[in-house]
């Protein structure tokens, strides 16, 4: 039955399409339709200040486990990392089987970086019942190096290409031995248009040392320290005309010592079509196969978004999705700086989720979540709740994903970037967080001060996170404290020297019990704008 639903929502896509003419039609792409009621905080990744995007995401992640190669996935809103949507060049990127993105590959080279917050499962799909994170790829002429103690990052392009290069290393992934675990990537990305469509093409190839993996010795499983993870990133996106067309796949193989102890591969074919049929009102459909260790799952969506100014500060908006059988509602409002939207969310249990690995049992019995949640916000200010009615976690006793029926999400934050006075720019970040989920801090900060000139500047940072809970086994899990500071050199317009100094007062600590994380890291960049 669901094939056939997805081949009659093509068939009308092209029906749209055909009847809407070149000339009359407004290209509206999902990602630019304006999210009425949501937080909406843009920024870019900036590789002289950036470790990594999660670090542009939440800018108090500037450590993850395992260094950089290891993984890390959005928590918005303090609810899972299958939670928030992350879109690249307007496609989705969450990964085919598992439902997460992994952002632990990925190097900051100045993509722009949009963060909705709030329920948008109306526009962005079920992965964004928490938020939504829009990555776009710029494409302009420069180069970049940074170099240091056992880093060295190298990368440029122009209007049609760029180039990645990254080889470094923190030490040991883990705490337990003292070898130097690395992490690789090599990646090359691709612009171009085509009449009025434009196509982005990326692949990245990564290799990535790491610690505490499964190896059969005469039958037994035993954990060691000699592992290695290969993998191999692609996404493609076509845009045009009111249409987008995509594709994205994760290729990874686990090595120990020379053997590959296990290789997953998942992709997505992805499509969206939408029209502003009357002013404000946008219809669109949307169309996806996903693919995970030889299985396969076919969906289709129908949605509408409706929003209505009345002035420059105040407007409404109303959102409706179908899918899977299910309606799902939105609800937003900004008036005179105050922001509201509140939604219902709904999403199946993905295919890892259901046929596990090597590793995690299947369950097919999973029951999808459901949830409701709501944001409210003035200016910088946010105030959030979540309460999921039905949701799926990892039991690590039988190794399968579970039903764990009711949780909640509730908190505050408040953010501004950059508060201007007579005695230079002030940035500050703070949350509070109260969730039932594990490895989310209760408390989290971040104090930045810019000064500087039109020749030399300076950024002190301080990050921190606190109450962070116990880990799944019980264990506690350390508090972040650390210190940065940035010194910035214009050379010339055109030319840019700068010093980083990562963790100033070199305190090492455990970001998850067992992985080790700070310590003082000295790098040194130049950035040529050409």
């Amino acid at each position: 039955m669901l094939n056939i639903i997805n081949r009659y929502v093509l068939q009308f896509a092209v029906i749209l399409f055909l009847m809407s003419g070149a000339n009359v039609f407004a290209s509206n792409d999902v990602e630019e339709v304006i999210v009425v009621g949501s937080k909406i905080t843009n920024s870019y990744g900036d590789p002289e200040y950036d470790s990594s995007i999660i670090e542009v995401i939440d800018p108090t992640r500037v450590f993850q486990p395992g260094g950089l190669g290891g993984f890390v996935g959005s928590t918005l809103n303090g609810t899972d990392v299958k939670h928030t949507a992350v879109y690249k060049n307007g496609i989705p990127v969450n990964d085919a089987g598992s439902g997460w993105y992994d952002f632990g590959q990925d190097l900051p080279g100045w993509q722009t970086v949009k963060i909705i917050g709030g329920p948008n499962s109306v526009l962005y799909g079920s992965s964004s019942m928490a938020g939504t994170v829009l990555i776009e790829d710029t494409f302009d002429k420069y180069f970049f190096a940074r170099g240091g103690e056992n880093i060295g990052y190298v990368a440029g392009g122009n209007e049609i290409f760029q180039v990645h290069r990254y080889r470094g290393t923190s030490g040991s992934v883990r705490t337990d031995n003292d070898e130097l675990d690395w992490f690789e990537s090599s990646s090359v990305k691709l612009n171009t248009e085509l009449g009025d469509w434009q196509m982005i093409a990326g692949s990245q190839h990564y290799e990535y040392d790491y610690d505490y993996c499964m190896k059969h010795i005469i039958l037994a499983m035993t954990m060691i320290n000699d592992c290695t993870q290969k993998g191999k990133k692609n996404d493609f996106s076509l845009r045009g005309k009111g249409l987008t067309l995509g594709y994205s796949s994760n290729d990874v193989g686990f090595y120990t010592e020379r053997d590959e102890s296990w290789h997953a591969k998942s992709e997505r074919y992805f499509a969206d079509y939408n029209k502003e049929v009357l002013e404000g009102w946008i219809l669109g459909i949307q169309s996806q196969r996903e693919q995970y260790l030889g299985n396969e799952d076919d969906s289709a969506s129908g949605y509408m978004n409706y929003n209505h100014s009345f002035d420059e500060f105040k407007a409404i908006s109303f959102g409706y999705r179908y899918t899977e059988g299910e309606n799902i509602l939105r609800l937003g409002a900004d008036l005179d700086g105050f922001r509201l939207a509140i939604a219902n969310s709904y999403r199946k249990p993905n295919l890892y989720e259901l046929n596990g690995d090597a590793i995690v049992q299947s369950n097919f019995d999973l029951l999808p979540e459901e949830g409701i949640g709501a944001e409210f916000g003035y200016e910088g200010l946010t105030v959030w709740y979540y309460e999921f009615s039905q949701g799926i976690d990892y039991d690590y006793t039988d190794n399968q994903y579970v039903n764990i029926g009711e949780y909640e999400s509730q908190g505050v934050k408040f953010n501004d970037y950059f508060m201007t006075s007579n005695a230079g720019n002030f940035g500050i970040h703070l949350a509070y967080t109260d969730t039932d989920r594990i490895r989310i801090p209760m408390y989290k900060a971040r104090l930045d001060y810019f000064n500087g000139n039109d020749r030399f500047d300076y950024t002190i940072s301080y990050i921190g996170q606190w109450e962070r809970g116990l880990d799944f086994d019980g264990t506690p899990i350390d508090d972040v404290s650390t210190v940065q500071i940035n010194l910035g050199w214009w050379i010339t317009n055109n030319y840019r020297l700068s010093f980083k100094i990562d963790d100033v007062f070199d305190k090492e600590f455990e970001i998850l019990p067992g992985y080790g994380a700070g310590g003082r890291v000295f790098s040194l960049s130049l950035d040529l704008s050409l």
